[in-house]
């Protein structure tokens, strides 16, 4: 057998086992998976106290985050490392926040610790999911997050939605593919978030 040959069923051997490897395993997808470069921006007055409640899980299918379908057949499963969807989305948001440069912090009722807001979210999309084929893994994310922010100096309600997509094709899969994914999804769809809100005094008010 020569050289050429030998080389050739190797590289076959190795896709062989990228595809099989690991069918039924759980990969630990974090949210929303550490801090974008830029460090914390610092507002030029002093703002109002936010604080955030845990999200609500309205996903339709909540039993995994997403999955991985292997090039040979089988599946695996993207699922959060530890804790709830609902509450690692909310401390996404409020570490968000606090890196814009708010004064916000992780609560359990509206009003707690003497907020002047208390944000409500919803979680009603969120997924990623990889498909391999041969020398190339597919990866699509979706995210689709509801508000409601409750202004408490004057007992006003505002509410908005924000949504987002993405895709990404690789040569050979790696979790951080889509850890990166789902991170760049919640980082957008925050400052999209941010982007239709203006603050007056101590409120929040659509733009």
């Amino acid at each position: 057998m020569n050289r050429l040959s030998c080389r050739l069923l190797i590289c076959v051997g190795m896709l062989a086992l990228g595809g099989c490897a690991g069918k039924g395993e759980r990969i630990d997808i974090a949210i929303p998976g550490g801090i974008p470069a830029g460090g914390t921006v610092s507002l030029a007055t002093p703002g109002p106290r936010i604080a955030v409640l845990p999200f609500e899980d309205q996903r339709p299918n909540q039993t995994h985050l997403g999955t991985r379908s292997h090039l040979w057949g089988g599946v695996s499963y993207f699922d959060l490392p530890s804790g709830t969807v609902a509450k690692a989305a909310a401390q996404a948001l409020v570490d968000y926040l606090n890196r814009r440069g708010w004064k916000a912090s992780l609560a359990r009722t509206p009003g707690s610790d003497g907020a002047d807001i208390t944000i409500a979210g919803t979680i009603q999309s969120l997924s990623v999911d990889a498909k391999s084929g041969f020398m190339h893994t597919d990866l699509t994310a979706t995210n689709a997050l509801a508000f409601q922010i409750m202004n408490h100096t004057d007992e006003s309600i505002v509410r908005e939605r924000v949504s987002g997509t993405g895709s990404d094709r690789v040569f050979w899969f790696d979790e951080e593919d889509a850890q990166a994914l789902i991170t760049d999804l919640f980082e957008t769809n925050f400052k999209k978030f941010l982007g239709d809100l203006k603050i007056e005094g101590r409120t929040m008010r659509l733009n």
